[in-house]
């Protein structure tokens, strides 16, 4: 292969510079009575070809080769994939692969002798009557103390998660969405932590300022399962 260098590739006529609309002066070339644009002169198209067909550099071709033997890094592929929402005060994570569906607040058909047990009642779920869970029961958390009106509009949600042949829903205080996490990001839960919560989590996420616990997904669905006898 021959080696060319810039200098010796064929000098552009850039009449367009010169005495067509990108001109200093006023346009002066008779083909744009015609053509009314210099992007619609076949001399420009010509000079466009002639630009991208030429020979590149030993320069150009010297910086692609040292690039590309460079060592690839090794990508991170313990990627996980977590569902952010809060219960009163707590943000929490789950596994997204748990995750059903998420739905508007839903009217819940309460049940007899399920009062002050991890049991709300009943929810229908696309035609399909799913059991309600209190999550925050069941990790013991407190009412929410905190204001959370903002610029933003916050709505309650359903969120429905499976497992094997066990299915939940539980409400939500609000749904961030989903979240994508390496192994190493995860911290483990501080002394402060309630032992209830910290029991039910794997570690903490730092996410924006927040510290976020991310739950046992298969601990989560024993407890509640384990609840319900």
């Amino acid at each position: 292969m021959t080696t060319r260098n810039d200098n010796d590739a064929p000098q552009l006529d850039d009449c367009w510079n010169r005495i067509g609309v990108w001109s200093k002066d006023q346009a002066s070339c008779p083909e744009l009575e015609q053509v009314i644009h210099c992007r619609n002169c076949s001399l420009y198209s010509a000079a466009g070809r002639q630009v991208l067909d030429r020979p590149t550099s030993a320069d150009y071709r010297r910086e692609w080769t040292e690039r590309f033997a460079e060592p690839r890094t090794k990508e991170n592929c313990d990627t996980q994939s977590t569902l952010l929402f809060r219960l009163g005060d707590e943000w929490l994570a789950l596994q997204s692969s748990c995750i059903d569906e998420i739905t508007p607040l839903r009217s819940i058909h309460s049940l007899p002798h399920t009062e002050g047990t991890l049991v709300k009642g009943l929810v229908n779920i696309r035609g399909e009557l799913k059991l309600c869970v209190s999550l925050g029961a069941l990790l013991q958390l407190d009412k929410a103390h905190e204001d959370y009106i903002d610029d933003r509009e916050i709505h309650e949600r359903m969120i429905s998660i499976s497992l094997d042949d066990q299915s939940f829903v539980f409400p939500a205080s609000e749904v961030h969405g989903i979240h994508h996490h390496g192994e190493d990001a995860l911290q483990a839960s501080p002394v402060t932590v309630s032992r209830s919560k910290s029991s039910f989590t794997t570690g903490v996420l730092k996410w924006r300022d927040r510290h976020i616990g991310v739950l046992d997904t298969e601990l989560i669905f024993y407890a509640l399962a384990k609840g319900l006898q």
